[in-house]
């Protein structure tokens, strides 16, 4: 019976054995699973830093062309001349129903404009 014992003590001392080699592994494991999780988040930080430097570069940038827009050159002294001189009256007589459009009237041209798109489309498509 003491070589039952004596293998069932050896046994023992093995699994013990086993089971520290395990807990090693484990230990070990957990350890680089640590380093890599903290590498991934240094990673996406610094990806984020990045897109915020850039979007920051490009907000700039938007913002000046922002501030740019509308910023024309003064018209010359000729050109506001040429503007207030009277206009010819038409040669060709001004029907009732018709409006008289206003000199620089973009407003009125833009809707002529598609008047006369709706007008050849509509009269393509029927």
């Amino acid at each position: 019976m003491t070589t039952l014992l004596q293998q069932i003590e050896d046994m023992r001392v093995h699994v013990n054995d086993l089971a520290n080699a395990e807990q090693g592994l484990v230990k070990a494991l957990g350890d680089a699973l640590n380093r890599a999780d903290q590498k991934l988040l240094h990673d996406v930080r610094s990806v984020a830093a990045e897109h915020e430097l850039r979007r920051g570069t490009i907000l700039k940038e938007l913002q000046s062309l922002a501030s740019n827009i509308g910023l024309l050159p003064a018209p010359r002294e000729s050109m506001a001349m040429l503007e207030s001189a009277p206009r010819e009256v038409p040669a060709f007589p001004v029907q009732e129903e018709q409006h008289a459009i206003r000199r620089g009237d973009w407003r009125q041209a833009a809707n002529n404009i598609q008047d006369e798109l709706d007008f050849h489309l509509n009269g393509r498509t029927h």
